[in-house]
């Protein structure tokens, strides 16, 4: 315990009811445990023989996990695992760490008094607060579930860290001719004439590829087949998955075998209820301590890899409506429930060359007709064909001025349309009405008055787009000394970002990073 603390006293217990202690820092998100000081504890990653232990990955993972159910209503268990929300969380964690050996190198320390300060400020608001010792210890103990040496000693590391990315953004600036670009390119406008032909439109004008004709398709297209083939791996080698429910005690690997044995035996009494007949759903929202209870336990679909081994083992021996008994990992204990069973799928190349033949080969024919199309619509634009009085068939126009456009269900969604973007910046990321398009952006910002018409098509998103230069509005100079300090704030902002991220990489490249293989998310 820090001695500046030790003769305080105040009753934090409010504070704590009403959420006021939140102590989440902004790039560990919460964390406590790590450096050297760990001890023998799980580790979920060591860098340099520093350890990470697996309980404060835990900890961030859980914290974190809340944010983006607090910001992405609907947001899952399943969704945080294709996401790989658990390898964003350790890599975090792991980049803190090389900050803050970084600034040891460097000679940066963290003194005493600055731990006190921030611990101060945090947990009582701020200068000339009283403090508890024994309120301290059990927020410590409690909330963050380790000791306060640890818990200090990690703050000092993650200040370490801070101290370093404030010395890397200090040492950032930009020149007068990056505002003043960013300034034109961000006022200079542009508002093109487009026609967007979809090559789905066209599906059904062809003559789709029979059997024989896609046998002999393959044969022909050999090296095209045999690149789908294997750039859609996944479509064709699916491994067995489960779709499954669980119910969770939670306890710690290093916790003492009592709270094991607690935690055990109240898992047990849930399967008793299960056992006399109670709904698994209506048990794990009572009973289960994992973010999924609130699903009734519900984990969706998941294959190898995605748990953690005991329960994927368990969950894999299981038929469809089978439950396990207690099987137990590092998170505690559980029960589980699978609801369905897929199992694994392979399909060879000589399987599914013609089903592919038939895919490609019926794609290249709307290409081919869509290309048509499109040729015929470019060459109406270079001879300046006003969007409403164009010729080639099939095109939808931009309604008269004053008229509202077609109501959903009154034109085919795919059929070539024309209209107009509306002005956007050679900063735009994407156009409206056409998507997103590096591309297209380059195009529109070399087209001029005299040369309006973009020789060529651009594909956006698999559709072709011909485009023709409606207007043009150039950046007001006089403009620019109202702006200066707001872009060049952006600038610099995005430009600190940059610098702790290549020292970041720099780092990584150097560094002994050994991760558990085995750390997951806790759901």
């Amino acid at each position: 315990m820090l001695s500046v603390f030790r003769n305080n006293k105040r009753n934090l217990l409010n504070w704590i009811i009403f959420g006021a202690i939140t102590f989440v820092f902004v790039f560990t998100f919460g964390s406590w445990g790590g450096g050297n000081v760990s001890g023998a504890v799980p580790t979920a990653a060591t860098v340099n023989g520093s350890v990470i232990p697996r309980s404060q990955f835990q900890t961030n993972y859980s914290n974190y996990y809340q944010q983006m159910a607090g910001r992405r209503p609907g947001y899952t268990p399943e969704m945080a695992r294709e996401e790989r929300l658990a390898d964003t969380v350790l890599d975090r964690l792991i980049s803190n760490e090389l900050l803050a050996q970084a600034a040891e190198d460097h000679g940066i320390a963290i003194p005493d008094e600055e731990i006190a300060k921030v611990i101060e400020e945090q947990f009582f608001g701020g200068k000339g607060k009283t403090f508890d010792a024994e309120e301290y210890k059990r927020i410590v103990n409690g909330l963050y579930g380790t000791s306060e040496a640890r818990f200090e000693e990690q703050l000092r590391r993650d200040l370490m860290a801070e101290h370093m990315r404030q010395i890397l953004a200090d040492s950032q600036h930009v020149s007068d001719a990056e505002v003043r670009e960013r300034f034109e390119s961000s006022n200079n406008r542009a508002d093109l004439e487009f026609v967007k032909i979809d090559p789905n439109f066209f599906k059904k004008g062809i003559a789709e590829l029979g059997e024989a004709d896609a046998k002999a398709w393959a044969a022909a297209n050999k090296a095209d087949v045999e690149k789908f083939y294997n750039e859609h791996m996944n479509r064709y080698r699916q491994p067995k998955k489960v779709k499954a429910r669980h119910i969770l005690v939670k306890a710690a690997d290093d916790a003492p075998q009592a709270d094991k044995d607690k935690a055990k035996a109240k898992l047990e009494e849930a399967i008793k209820r299960l056992d006399g007949g109670e709904d698994f759903a209506k048990v794990a929202a009572a009973v289960s301590e994992d973010t999924s209870a609130k699903d009734g336990g519900d984990l969706g679909w998941f294959g190898p890899g995605a748990m953690v081994k005991p329960f994927e083992d368990a969950a894999f021996a299981l038929a469809k409506g089978k439950r396990s008994g207690v099987v137990e990992s590092r998170y505690g204990y559980h029960v589980i429930q699978v609801d369905d069973v897929q199992e694994p799928v392979t399909k060879e190349l000589a399987d599914v060359e013609v089903e592919i033949a038939k895919q490609l080969g019926n794609e290249r024919q709307q290409k081919a007709a869509a290309k048509k199309v499109a040729d015929a619509v470019l060459a109406e634009l270079q001879a300046g064909v006003a969007l409403d009085a164009l010729k080639t068939p099939d095109v939808v126009k931009p309604p008269p001025a004053g008229l509202p456009p077609p109501k959903p269900g009154e034109v085919d969604p795919f059929a070539p349309r024309a209209d107009s973007t509306g002005f956007f910046n050679q900063d735009a990321r994407v156009i409206p009405k056409v998507g997103v398009s590096p591309d297209l952006v380059k195009v529109a910002f070399a087209l001029t008055k005299e040369a309006p018409v973009h020789p060529e098509l651009v594909e956006v998103n698999g559709r072709l787009i011909a485009v023709r230069l409606k207007a043009r509005e150039q950046a007001d100079p006089a403009k620019l000394a109202e702006e200066r300090a707001a872009i060049e704030g952006m600038l610099l902002a995005g430009r600190r970002i940059e610098v702790v991220e290549a020292m970041v990489a720099a780092l990584r490249s150097k560094a002994r990073i050994e991760r558990d293989p085995n750390v997951m998310s806790p759901n």
